[in-house]
């Protein structure tokens, strides 16, 4: 069955047609000036913002290498002296003595000795710190690790120190370890430890490379009457931390001296 659609009715009213004032909208475009300056403020700052970040980017990129490195060279720099401790001449010291030898040096030490051992005096491990680094800043440091730090910290914490351990549980064995950033090579760093601790006119013994690519230097020197063991050895300072932007000529050294 169709569906039929009721359609309205044109009718014609004969009236006139009315139409919107349009004149407005023909009317060019125009901000009033106090909204024009609030919008070249605005955009002022935009671009100043956008300006500020573009070149922050680019300074990381381009620069902060340079001022990495700068950073590092100022560290090594600094008038800090090693002080390295004779070994010789400590042998037949106590542990209290020793402490009392570095406190009268003026040196500012961090002690990393073990609980059980201070307990027991067999020994200990000290840390001599830059005479420019105190306590507190070592301790941050140490904290984190020195792998873990940049290379402008790592060579401001190991620029000028060095490690010395102790131990009388079974003979005497004593150690002092240290980063080299002056002799330049693995061969000298070794021949300077050498003189360094008064060893060069002692009774060389064996030489060469180990199995773990140390070079090494060993001896014996004769003490108050008594004959001790020695050796130097050396390797790469990054075969020992690995931390990006120290020099490649930075060394590691150990000198050991035991009986």
């Amino acid at each position: 069955m169709a569906m039929h659609v009721n359609k309205p009715e044109y009718v014609d009213t004969d009236e006139a047609v009315r139409y919107l004032d349009g004149s407005r909208l023909s009317r060019p475009f125009s901000m009033p000036a106090p909204q024009r300056l609030i919008a070249a403020g605005f955009l002022v700052v935009a671009l100043g913002i956008g300006a500020y970040l573009g070149f922050k980017v680019i300074d990381e990129v381009v620069n902060a290498p340079a001022r990495a490195a700068a950073s590092v060279e100022e560290n090594l720099n600094r008038d800090v002296a090693l002080d390295l401790p004779s070994l010789p001449a400590l042998v037949s010291y106590s542990d209290e003595d020793i402490r009392a030898t570095f406190s009268d040096a003026g040196y500012t030490i961090y002690d990393k000795t073990e609980e059980e051992i201070a307990a027991a005096g067999v020994g200990f491990d000290l840390i001599k710190l830059p005479s420019d680094v105190s306590l507190e800043e070592a301790g941050l440091l140490y904290l984190q690790g020195i792998q873990n730090l940049s290379a402008a910290d790592a060579a401001k914490v190991l620029n000028g120190s060095w490690e010395m351990t102790a131990d009388r549980s079974s003979g005497t064995d004593f150690r002092v370890k240290y980063a080299d950033f002056a002799s330049g090579s693995v061969d000298a760093a070794v021949q300077n430890a050498i003189i360094a601790e008064g060893l060069d006119s002692s009774t060389y013994g064996d030489s060469g490379v180990d199995g773990s690519g140390n070079t090494f230097q060993t001896g014996t020197v004769d003490i108050d009457g008594y004959t001790y063991n020695w050796q130097v050895s050396a390797c790469e300072l990054s075969g020992v931390y690995s931390v990006d932007g120290l020099p490649d000529t930075a060394v590691y050294v150990g000198v050991r001296l035991y009986s």
